[in-house]
């Protein structure tokens, strides 16, 4: 009984190029994928059977169109054939599939890109066509970084099939490696020739003196390499030591600051304390008891004294002893202004006089020293 293996093969070139236009366009990306398929039959022989065939179909991609608008070869699910036999012109018997990019979307085929896909069969007279499905989504809050799915479909039966799809400059790596030594051969010509050239492109020891070359150049960019990737190390670390300080710094001038608004704040919020003139005060209250204004400590802007701010406590002073002067003095002003005022005018009473100068003494505003 034949067993089949699908499998798809594509290079890194096509698919690097198949990503590029994804992520440079704004919208989804259709196309169409041209290559060739081919087809081995291995027989082999086994005690439990006979006689079993395994048929290995290989799908090469090599080359991508776009079409330039999505939508732009179908009207719904219905093929525009004069569009397509445009896009189509020079390659239609290199076409293998298309292909659809999608973002933030699952990777399943819809049902209406499967409808397309029949219709695209039957248009093409290829039942073989396969469906290339890439989509791609944000991984980080910040879309800094996004992740690529890639799928292949194929249609057998009434049911579509994943294909596995293999990048041949990254799976196959044994074809990239170099062959030291010459290989075996019986053949007379080939041993001929290689003697000739021996000396030319051999060794003594039989290995091909370019390998050799490649290895010691390769050798010595790697000794370069290290001693570089030393270099590297100590300046980072170096940069990391003076980011440290630098940080340590910053922190040691933000607290200066930080110390600095406090102080004015309290400086700020803080009263001034001014002494206070004890004597003068209580001399004040004892000469002009009924004076407000000579007992306020504040002045408005005008430079008007406030007589709501007046110092009406008792400091616990005698003027009579500390100051007897100056009672004595403004004792005998009071008396001579009395006796003035009484000789002046003979026919007023003594209270006529007296009252007027009661009010003088109220009203007056400097003492007499």
């Amino acid at each position: 009984m034949a067993e089949l293996n699908t499998t798809a093969h594509v290079s890194g070139y096509v698919l690097a190029s198949l990503m590029f236009h994804h992520f440079n366009r704004n919208s989804d990306v259709e196309g169409f994928l041209l290559g060739g398929i081919k087809t081995e039959a291995k027989n082999s022989i086994t005690d439990s059977q006979m006689d079993g065939v395994q048929v290995e179909y290989t799908i090469d991609i090599q080359k991508h169109i776009p079409c330039s608008t999505v939508h732009s070869f179908y009207n719904y699910v219905e093929i525009n054939k004069e569009v397509l036999k445009k896009l189509l012109s020079c390659h239609k018997e290199n076409v293998i599939g298309w292909y659809r990019q999608r973002r933030n979307t699952e990777q399943v085929m819809t049902f209406r890109e499967r409808l397309i896909h029949q219709n695209l069969q039957k248009c093409l007279s290829n039942q073989e066509l396969v469906f290339l499905l890439m989509t791609s989504s944000a991984i980080t809050e910040s879309s800094s970084t996004h992740s690529l799915e890639y799928a292949m479909y194929k249609l057998q039966g009434s049911c579509f099939h994943k294909v596995p799809v293999l990048v041949t400059n990254l799976g196959i790596v044994d074809q990239q490696d170099y062959h030291a030594s010459s290989i075996a051969c019986s053949s007379v010509g080939y041993t001929r020739v290689v003697k000739k050239l021996r000396s030319k492109y051999f060794n003594t020891d039989g290995s091909l003196k370019e390998v050799c070359r490649i290895n010691e150049m390769s050798s010595a960019l790697q000794e370069e390499l290290k001693e570089t990737c030393g270099k590297v190390e100590e300046s980072e670390r170096s940069l990391e030591k003076l980011l440290d300080e630098v940080n340590k710094l910053r922190k040691t001038v933000k607290e200066k600051k930080k110390l600095c608004m406090q102080t004015f704040e309290e400086k700020k919020c803080k009263k001034p304390k001014t002494d206070e003139n004890v004597l003068l005060c209580q001399a004040l209250q004892k000469l002009f008891p009924e004076t407000k204004t000579l007992q306020t400590q504040t002045i408005s802007l005008e430079g008007a004294p406030l007589p709501a701010y007046t110092c009406s406590a008792d400091h616990g002073i005698d003027i009579s002893e500390v100051l007897p002067l100056l009672l004595a003095d403004k004792k005998e002003n009071c008396e001579s202004d009395t006796e003035r005022q009484l000789d002046q005018s003979g026919s007023e009473t003594e209270e006529d006089l007296l009252d007027p100068l009661k009010i003088q003494m109220a009203v007056s505003h400097s003492p007499t020293f």
